[in-house]
This record gives structure tokens, sequence and C-alpha cells, in this order.
């Protein structure tokens, strides 16, 4: 059994193919009503008109920690720039809170992190983690990567300039 959980853990958790994938239909992002760690709660359509970047993530998952400074770089660089980036934990659990809590403070996490509900990520489909979706001002999804690539920074960059 802890076999199957741990290989289950590695095909989810893993390093991406090298570049987004454009979405061939853009289609509407789907919206979400989470709570951050503060407690307070986000509605994703309360950011259109902004270039948004959701991340899913967890605590376990060592890319996902890998990129966290390059995800720090990009918050810092379009902060206040019709941009926002939102980590979705997609712990789970009682304690899921508190974990996600400790790890935003031990890896300086400066972006907003919400706690996922369990709908969230199955509406977006993710099926590996670090999963993430870039989205338009029109609250379209236009690209995706799961996994995670070295560079990953460079790479958003250019993806919100070309939105912004």
């Amino acid at each position: 059994m802890s076999l199957v959980i741990i290989s289950f853990l590695a095909a989810s958790c893993s390093k991406a193919p090298e570049t987004f994938e454009k979405v061939a239909e853009p289609g509407k992002a789907p919206d979400f009503n989470l709570r951050d760690l503060q407690g307070r709660a986000l509605a994703l359509s309360s950011l259109r008109g902004k270039v948004v970047i959701l991340e899913f993530w967890a605590t376990w998952c060592p890319p996902c920690r890998e990129s966290v400074p390059e995800l720090n770089g990009i918050y810092k660089k379009y902060k206040g720039k019709n941009f926002e980036l939102l980590g979705i934990a997609i712990d789970k659990g009682k304690n899921a809170p508190s974990e996600v809590s400790e790890f935003v403070k031990k890896h300086v996490v400066i972006y907003p992190v919400l706690v996922d509900d369990k709908d969230v990520n199955s509406a977006y489909e993710v099926s590996g983690i670090p999963a993430m979706f870039v989205i338009d001002k029109e609250g379209k999804v236009v690209k995706s990567l799961a996994g995670y690539i070295p560079g990953i920074g460079e790479a958003l960059s250019k993806e919100v300039d070309a939105l912004l």
C-alpha cells in the first residue's frame, strides 16, 4: 500500500516539459471562492481585468519548493501592474491550513496563498503539481503548465508581458 502511495506522489509531483502549453481554445477560468491563510475569502472573479497566474502546489512536493523563489520574483516584478499570482495549496486534512502556513513561513512565500477546498483543483483538471494556469484579463485560461522547469520565472515573464 505504501509503495502505491509513494508511486502516486512521485508521478503527480514532477519536472515539466520545456514550455507552457497554449490552450487550444481558451475557455473561461472556473471561478472559485477560497480562503487565504488569514481566513479572508477571495473569489477569482474579483480579479477580472488583471492577468492572473494560478499555481496549484503542495507542501510535500519538492518541485513545488523549487518554484517558490522564481514565483516570488514574478510577484515582485508585476505587483501593482494589473497582475495577481495566487498559490493554491492542495494539501488535505484538518491540519492542512497550519501545515501550509508553516511552509509559507519557512520558504518565505510572499504571494497570496489559498487552501483548496478539494473542488478547485478538480475544476481545473489538475493531474500533476506544480500546475500553473495563466489567465488573461477577460478571465480566460490561455496557457497551462504541469510540473516545474528551471527558469520558470523567465517563461512566466514573457507570458505576463504579452497579456498586460
